[in-house]
């Protein structure tokens, strides 16, 4: 473990996107302090040598796949009070340091924190192709009946590390790099972690960039696959014993696939209208899925 008087270590999980890390790695260098580390869980094949030579970044070198395993991997290997995870396609905003530290001293008996997350729109039909979590003003959330994502995504947020290692951690069962859920980590944990009774704070403070990368036709895999594991999720709570959670998630699910559908057709959209076709096959596929295995 390194040197817990560092308040919080910032974690980058990666895999094969090696010039995507080098953006944002370059924007955490700039925010570097003796508050703050920068680690690096590399999954990648291929050893990045231009990344071991990064001074002032820790890399753990894995051989093992899957988000949830690389973020147990960060836990695991920090002695810091909380740590911060960033996407490898997410830039933090200048003052992103400074920023944080000073929200997270002030974060009395809070055990969560996540900022903005901005992002943007194609031109071609105004089309996200990002994950983005808007905060323009200060809110704490609390208590197991709050949606899981509205506390925050995967691109960026912070944990007090005490709190997610009582909950084991991220569930290697879901995420990016598994099936059949490559989705809903992030979404198992803070529900987890909001069942558990603990306080997230938002703040506008704290400010980060997803950036663009995918094609509208990338989406549409990507979609199926996010229900898919957003249903597998639900299902897990039917299968441990919380039925009316898990009817209550499935109904968030189904919501999801109707705004796309209304989204489609106010927008005259094909992409829009491919995507809810993909969003409701995901759904059926991630029940089905997730009630015939044992969790």
């Amino acid at each position: 473990m390194h040197d817990s008087s560092t308040l919080v270590t910032v974690a980058v999980c990666t895999r094969d996107r090696p010039a995507e890390l080098a953006v944002t790695l370059d924007a955490l260098a700039r925010e570097a302090s003796g508050q703050l580390e920068v680690l690096v869980v590399d999954q990648s094949p291929a050893e990045d040598r231009a990344l071991t030579r990064r001074n002032g970044v820790r890399v753990i070198r894995d051989d093992g796949r899957g988000l949830s395993r690389a973020r147990n991997l960060a836990l695991e290997a920090t002695g810091s009070d909380w740590i911060a995870f960033v996407d490898d396609d997410c830039t933090v905003a200048p003052g992103f340091g400074e920023a944080l530290a000073a929200q997270l001293r002030v974060a009395d008996g809070a055990d969560w924190l996540s900022g903005d997350v901005g992002g943007g729109e194609r031109e071609d039909g105004g089309l996200p192709l990002v994950t983005t979590f808007p905060v323009a003003q200060p809110a704490v959330r609390q208590g197991r009946w709050v949606l899981p994502g509205s506390i925050g995504f995967g691109v960026m947020f912070v944990v007090r590390c005490a709190a997610a290692r009582a909950l084991g951690g991220w569930d290697e069962r879901l995420g990016p790099g598994v099936q059949p859920f490559p989705a809903a980590d992030d979404m198992d944990f803070n529900h987890r972690l909001l069942r558990s009774g603990a306080k997230a704070v938002l703040t506008p403070e704290v400010r980060a960039t997803h950036r663009q990368w995918r094609s509208p036709a990338e989406l549409v895999d990507l979609s199926r696959g996010y229900s898919r594991a957003w249903a597998g999720f639900a299902a897990k709570q039917a299968r441990t014993g919380h039925p009316v959670t898990a009817l209550w998630l499935w109904g968030w699910g189904l919501v999801d696939v109707l705004d796309m559908a209304k989204s489609a057709v106010g927008r005259r959209s094909r992409i829009r209208l491919r995507m809810t076709g993909a969003k409701l096959r995901g759904l059926m596929e991630g029940i089905a899925a997730g009630m015939g295995r044992r969790w």
